[in-house]
């Protein structure tokens, strides 16, 4: 089994039996406890990365998902004086491998984008955080949608879809003015990673 399908069915392994930390981003009928957050994309890089924060702590009390998943302020960078890209690394103690990049795109001071990178790695737990990082990339980008519509994104995008080449993987879908796209970072034949991008769609 290659590299790619393997990759795909972890993380329909993880969309039916794992849901960890993503059960949490329920409206937790059960308990009564709703989500409470704000979208970053129309915001300020500060309040972006508040507002990321703040979902992260809304869908977890595990400390470690809440290092893992949070972003350090004091560690976002500029990748050009230009102050268009702000780049941000999650992982770093870790396997540089299995990394994740975030780069969030601004515009006059205003959020209009993510992209994000996601390593293609053998195991489980790594596809569990892919998609963990892309849901809540999608809430970000959009907080009027509930879980099954940021689940859906997925969908429509073709994340979960079966294909014969790894670069047939991947496509876009636009909901609420904003633009969806996820494509596969393909060297060789060879799965490396996947990219996936949310950006604002100006009338």
């Amino acid at each position: 089994m290659n590299k790619f399908y393997y990759f795909l069915i972890l993380l329909l392994i993880s969309s039916c039996t794992t849901e960890v930390e993503t059960n949490e981003e329920e409206d937790n009928s059960a308990t009564g406890v709703e989500i409470v957050f704000e979208q970053g994309l129309g915001e300020n890089p500060t309040q972006f990365v508040a507002n990321w924060n703040i979902l992260v702590n809304e869908i977890s009390e595990d400390e470690e998902t809440l290092l893992y998943f949070s972003i350090n302020p004091d560690e976002v960078q500029w990748t050009s004086t230009d102050q268009n890209i702000l780049f941000y690394q999650f992982g770093l103690s870790e396997n540089p491998q299995s990394n994740f990049i975030l780069n969030v795109l601004v515009s006059n001071q205003i959020v209009e984008g993510v992209e994000f990178f996601s390593p293609v790695v053998d195991d489980e737990f790594t596809a569990q955080r892919t998609r963990l990082f892309f849901l809540i990339i999608i809430a970000m980008s959009d907080d009027s949608l509930n879980k099954e519509d940021r689940e859906s994104v997925l969908t429509k995008i073709g994340l979960y879809d079966e294909v014969d080449n790894p670069v047939q993987m991947g496509g876009g879908v636009t909901i609420n003015n904003v633009r969806y796209v996820i494509e596969p970072v393909v060297d060789k034949g060879i799965l490396r990673g996947v990219n996936f991008y949310s950006t604002r769609v100006t009338n």
